[in-house]
């Protein structure tokens, strides 16, 4: 098992109403299938804030792993022990 640690900013923190969580997951766990796990644990309306419809993870989420931006093609790359996620719903405005 591997623990990671997840940071939710803004409309996720007050979704999940957390600000931060550690969990656990199995070794070999991509960053997609660590959303599915959150998506899962928090359900309703966090799945539709994680997710598109089609079940990839949404252009409107914004992922930081230890610091560094996450692209949508590394959304397969696998976690480590003591990784730290932030995600950020994406922000516009004029």
């Amino acid at each position: 098992m591997i623990r990671v640690t997840v940071r939710y900013h803004n409309l996720l923190r007050r979704t999940t109403r957390i600000a931060e969580e550690r969990i656990e997951l199995p070794e070999s766990t991509s960053v997609r299938n660590a959303l599915r796990h959150l998506a899962q644990r928090h359900r309703s309306p966090l799945r539709e804030m994680l997710f598109d419809r089609e079940g990839s993870p949404s252009l409107y989420l914004v992922i930081f792993r230890n610091r560094q931006l996450l692209r949508p093609e590394q959304h397969d790359d696998l976690l480590s022990d003591d990784d730290d996620l932030m995600l950020f719903p994406a922000v516009s405005g004029g």
